[in-house]
């Protein structure tokens, strides 16, 4: 478990993430890694198509599945306090080394620290409102890299009925490693990813995520 960097708003509300290891893009698996099940095949062959450096470099992969998200998640919620700590499993991290520096790109979700409803004034960033379930936020910390950010009221099983806006599922999606990438191709599979937490987790208010970037409002 490793602190991931306060930056306002969306990481300010993923404190920790959870990580497991699975083997490099190169090795052999039988089941689908958490990279593969959040970014599904289009998206692991828009990560290598697009990734820094030599084509030939192996892009490592550490990941954690669905399946562990999902429970980790609902540990969380059997006990649920909107001011209590809030822990991200690390979903996928895809990551490459050359010239010296280490290229990431890494899709993280938790439950949120900060409510659906937040002031979106007072935020850094950017903040579009998808529809009544689904918030997009981006923003650039001290090293110009974007982090793209997604809301989604996720109503879970035994809690009260403001819990969904209370303690929202948050994920963010950030890359280093991909180049000439275009922000609609980052939040498309940030998208992606969201409808694949979403389905795991059988959020009781079954939000609607949209496949397309931009969406318009509902």
């Amino acid at each position: 478990m490793k602190r991931i960097a306060a930056i306002p708003v969306i990481l300010a509300s993923l404190a920790f993430s959870v990580t497991s290891c699975s083997p490099g893009t190169g090795e052999p698996h039988s089941a689908p890694d958490g990279c593969e099940e959040v970014l599904g095949a289009s998206g692991i062959k828009w990560v290598n198509d697009h990734a820094t450096g030599d084509t030939g470099e192996t892009i490592e992969r550490s990941t954690m599945s669905l399946k562990e998200s999902r429970e980790e998640y609902l540990k969380q919620m059997q006990s649920w306090d909107p001011e209590g700590t809030h822990w991200s499993s690390e979903l996928c991290t895809m990551s490459k080394s050359g010239a010296g520096k280490n290229a990431v790109l890494r899709i993280e979700f938790g439950p949120s620290s900060t409510p659906f409803d937040f002031d979106s004034k007072g935020s850094e960033g950017t903040t579009t409102l998808v529809n009544s379930d689904v918030r997009l936020h981006q923003v650039k910390d001290h090293r110009e890299v974007t982090h793209y950010g997604i809301y989604v009221k996720c109503k879970m099983p035994g809690t009260p009925p403001h819990q969904a806006s209370r303690t929202p599922l948050a994920g963010v999606l950030t890359d280093t490693l991909t180049e000439n990438t275009s922000t609609e191709a980052h939040v498309t599979y940030l998208l992606r990813s969201t409808r694949a937490v979403v389905k795991s987790l059988e959020c009781e208010n079954k939000p609607t995520v949209p496949v397309s970037y931009p969406a318009p409002k509902q």
